[in-house]
């Protein structure tokens, strides 16, 4: 089994090839588009800080941080949105937005490799360091390569 960095510098540029612009989710709203904007701009996110923790918030960030210790592993929670929910896309062509989750995965590495007691805060999840970022994000990537096919299962 490939280890977290195996699978997000390695396996998932094989998997993106097997990705086409009209796929069908097995559930959930996102085009394949909008799953791999939404994961590039989640992956480009994690090696910022957006300001400082907020002792009122602290709650809320426990509870994520509860979630990457229990391995994040995501769950599909049906809601009332519409496809008319979905954000507007960054990128003009599929073609266009699928290289740039390679990127985004590149420049996490490279970050934490030159700065290895980096921590990303953000209001939402906390303040969170290189393991726990690489585990969220090669849980969401699998999560979201599951909902479109390209793994056979999660997690």
């Amino acid at each position: 089994m490939a280890t977290k960095k195996e699978f997000l510098t390695q396996t998932v540029s094989g998997l993106l090839e097997k990705l086409t612009e009209d796929q069908e989710p097995h559930f959930g709203l996102m085009t394949p588009q909008h799953m791999i904007e939404h994961l590039t701009s989640i992956i480009k996110s994690s090696v910022k800080r957006y300001g400082e923790p907020d002792p009122a918030l602290a709650e809320r960030q426990a509870g994520f941080k509860r979630f990457i210790d229990k391995g994040a592993v995501f769950k599909h929670r049906p809601s009332d949105k519409t496809k008319a929910d979905l954000p507007a896309l960054r990128y003009n062509t599929f073609e266009e937005a699928t290289p740039q989750i390679m990127v985004a995965i590149q420049r996490f590495y490279d970050h934490y490799e030159q700065n290895p007691g980096f921590k990303s805060y953000h209001a939402f999840m906390g303040e969170l360091d290189f393991e726990a970022l690489e585990l969220f994000h090669y849980q969401h990537l699998r999560f979201h390569f599951w909902q479109f096919g390209l793994l056979p299962d999660y997690p």
